[in-house]
């Protein structure tokens, strides 16, 4: 089905991303494309589902072939035909403003029946388990809502070969579980499929065959068994997330109750947005503290975006009281004492250059000069200094809006899924990141559902369901088990808080 023969590639003027390679992709073989940021799996996966050459330029050299055509012979909407594409952000897919018409926007342009598309679309929501969904306004969906309605769409036209970039990197435990049960239903049916991923242990047995990459090169073909030996010092070297759910877990030896100044302190909190008739938040009670990092969990479109953001005074609460540092404090009092960090952190950058990021708006005293170098040599970004923020990887650019945060004296940081589409390697040093600002006696609540960050750093864990509170524990009370039952199953009426 997919042949590539000695493909190299380059974007433009920069180095050689992808060295000499040589791959042959069996029909209904299921691959999985890993290895540590910047190896070249997205951009192995763009030259098999063709946006290289079509729409990213750089220089291509070698042969893909794609069903035993040559690629440079097949028309846009002929690839497209043949192979379905899920991308990492699935903001960067969409095409229309409502659920159903964005599933209905292929089988549209190919001037198909209207009685087939109606009869396709039930269907494919239906598997896909998003038929809640089908009317509502893209912008409205949470982040691994839209990537289940991106994965929905590339399914419409079933096409031959399904290749996906990080499907899984926005998705919470239980959509996860969604996502998997919609891959066997594909590879059931004989589907040929190229996944690059990160997150391995839901795909270990799904992949026929693993290939490891690393500086643009396939190092290693490996099968699931083989991966599931490897030692987590081994693991570690490679880059990789662990293979298994549960592996490489143990309890953190914490005080249970250890006595701290209160950051936060909510009480009988509602939140509605305009749009809708009932409350997202309904009813919250909570204290976060000082030295303290918390993991905000839920499955996706639960309200911990919202309740996070109203937090940080970027929402404003229908009724009830958030106190900070024992001052009742409205919205845009919020705002200049929470640290809010996006899961899209280009809205936040100004400058041109790291440097002057930290600086913006703050006098350019000595002083102020040296707690930037001291942030950046912190968080281990003083070598970019004069670098471009847009030139930053993504985890680079999360350490800098930290900085800035750090620049503003900040005490209380809310960061929204940090480790999104991140490699082992990033993880570790995001967790250590967080360490830091937890050392300096900051308070650290992380929207998330990566469940190795919460093993890695979190002291509790916060769950929401339908706008409540359902669980409220500390993970040192938790064995493995535990903590990934607390972040798969729901839990109603069950309320513990330590």
């Amino acid at each position: 089905m997919i042949s590539l023969r000695n493909v190299c590639f380059q974007y433009n003027e920069t180095h050689r991303l992808l060295q000499h390679i040589n791959l042959k992709i069996e029909e209904g073989e299921f691959v999985v494309l890993t290895g540590p940021s910047g190896s070249g799996k997205t951009t192995l996966s763009r030259i098999i589902n063709g946006l290289i050459p079509y729409f990213y330029e750089g220089t291509l050299s070698g042969d893909v072939n794609i069903k035993n055509q040559d690629l440079k012979d097949m028309p846009i909407w002929q690839i497209s035909q043949s192979i379905g594409s899920v991308f990492q952000d699935p903001k960067a897919q969409f095409f229309t403003s409502i659920v159903k018409d964005e599933l209905a926007f292929e089988l549209e342009n190919y001037g198909l029946d209207r009685s087939f598309i109606h009869h396709r679309l039930d269907e494919v929501c239906k598997q896909m388990n998003i038929v809640h969904m089908k009317d509502n306004l893209l912008h409205t969906l949470s982040s691994g809502q839209k990537q289940n309605v991106a994965i929905a769409a590339a399914t419409t036209m079933e096409p031959d070969i399904y290749v996906m970039d990080e499907p899984s990197a926005n998705l919470d435990i239980n959509a996860t579980d969604t996502l998997k049960k919609q891959l066997i239903h594909l590879k059931n049916r004989g589907k040929t499929i190229v996944i690059a991923e990160h997150r391995l242990y839901y795909l270990m047995d799904l992949a026929d065959r693993i290939m490891y990459m690393k500086n643009g090169r396939i190092e290693q073909i490996l099968n699931p068994q083989e991966l599931m030996h490897f030692s987590h010092e081994k693991l570690k070297n490679l880059g990789l997330r662990s293979p298994s759910l549960t592996a490489g877990y143990s309890p953190r030896n914490e005080e249970q109750n250890p006595i701290r100044d209160t950051a936060v302190d909510i009480r009988k909190l509602f939140v509605r947005h305009k749009r809708k008739k009932t409350p997202t938040i309904k009813g919250i009670d909570l204290s976060l503290k000082l030295g303290e990092v918390c993991a905000l969990i839920g499955e996706n479109g639960v309200g911990k975006t919202t309740l996070a953001r109203t937090i940080a005074g970027l929402t404003q609460e229908k009724t009830g009281e958030i106190y900070v540092f024992g001052q009742r404090e409205k919205a845009r009092q919020r705002l200049k004492k929470v640290w809010f960090v996006m899961q899209d952190t280009v809205y936040q950058l100004f400058t041109d250059s790291v440097w002057n990021e930290l600086l913006l708006g703050h006098e350019r005293s000595l002083e102020n000069k040296q707690q930037a170098e001291q942030l950046l040599k912190m968080l281990e970004l003083w070598s970019l200094k004069e670098q471009h923020p847009a030139t930053l990887s993504g985890g680079q650019k999360q350490r800098l809006v930290l900085a800035v945060g750090l620049m503003q004296n900040a005490n209380i940081f809310i960061l929204d899924e940090p480790t999104s589409g991140l490699d082992g390697s990033n993880l570790q040093r995001v967790i250590s990141v967080i360490q830091k600002l937890k050392q300096r006696n900051c308070h650290v609540l992380i929207i998330t559902h990566d469940h190795e960050l919460v093993a890695g750093v979190c002291q509790r864990i916060i769950k929401l369901e339908d706008g409540k509170i359902s669980q409220n524990i500390l993970t040192a009370s938790l064995d493995c088990k535990d903590m990934i039952q607390i972040m798969t199953k729901k839990e109603a009426h069950i309320c513990r808080h330590q």
